[in-house]
């Protein structure tokens, strides 16, 4: 029987134990699971128990994602990109590889909604998630990306991550949006809400009753003001939790894992949170 556990402070709330120990009951992979509350300073020496102990994985999150990837032995092009992680997958050598399955989790929750491909997209914030968004963008065609955030001093990695992703950015600082600009922001096609529960909700009277597409990452407590306020479809952050769950289920039952049966584990997924999944 391999470990696996999601890793973050506070970690208790967090809902990876039921959807990945669904998946493994599934496959009949000889996994277990748990959750384990993890400060940045003792990172380094989980790192060590992982090497030396029976480990397949973990899942990274708040606010370990970036204080993992200078430990990681190899990481992917995402997490150089992203400078976040949140997934460890521990090789057979003993060797750790960072992975980010964020980006698979928006794109896939975003094709649930059949939202496949757009040019233009709204991303609000600037941190780690809005990075994330940023990447499952430039996957689905987005050429436009209109970054909504508090300070513009504090967006330069988002803008920067934009341009080299072959976008063209523009920033607004959200106290800075006026109603013209407002009525034309609730004209996209797509918007990334990657802002923490709660902190949004100042937010509305400026963003918000977009008609487009809103995925808004946060999921507790739900529905969430911005939410409430939405004109078109909306996707909550669980759909992305499950989406991104499913990539590190493959990475970490890579023996028992069957690509013809991830709509099977997917949905298993959704049930375990009592959550139907939108096709």
């Amino acid at each position: 029987m391999k470990q696996a556990a999601v890793l973050g402070h506070p970690v208790g709330h967090s809902k990876s134990p039921v959807l990945h120990r669904t998946a493994y009951e599934l496959l009949g992979a000889a996994l277990s699971y748990e959750a384990i509350d993890l400060q940045p300073a003792q990172c380094a020496e989980h790192v060590a128990r992982l090497r030396q102990g029976n480990w397949a994985g973990c899942s990274v999150t708040m606010p370990l994602k970036d204080a993992f990837v200078p430990l990681m032995d190899e990481v992917s092009t995402r997490v150089r990109q992203l400078g976040a992680l949140n997934t460890i997958v521990v090789r057979e050598d003993g060797s750790l590889y960072g992975e980010n399955t964020d980006i698979d989790g928006l794109v896939q929750a975003l094709a649930d909604f059949s939202m496949t491909s757009t040019d233009r997209a709204m991303i609000l914030g600037s941190g780690n998630t809005s990075l994330a968004a940023l990447q499952a963008s430039a996957l689905i065609g987005v050429k436009h990306v209109t970054l909504v955030v508090r300070s513009a001093q504090r967006s330069g990695r988002a803008v920067e991550l934009a341009t080299e992703l072959g976008m063209v950015p523009v920033v607004h600082e959200i106290s800075a949006i006026t109603e013209e600009l407002a009525e034309q922001l609730r004209q996209l096609p797509l918007v990334f809400s990657t802002l923490p529960p709660r902190a949004g909700d100042d937010w509305v009277p400026a963003v918000g009753s977009g008609t487009g597409i809103l995925l808004d990452v946060a999921y507790d407590p739900w529905p969430s003001r911005l939410a409430s306020s939405w004109q078109g479809q909306v996707i909550s952050g669980l759909h992305m939790l499950v989406h991104q769950a499913v990539e590190q289920v493959r990475l970490f039952a890579s023996e028992a894992w069957d690509e013809q049966r991830r709509v099977d584990v997917t949905n298993a997924m959704y049930d375990s949170l009592g959550l139907l999944r939108h096709q």
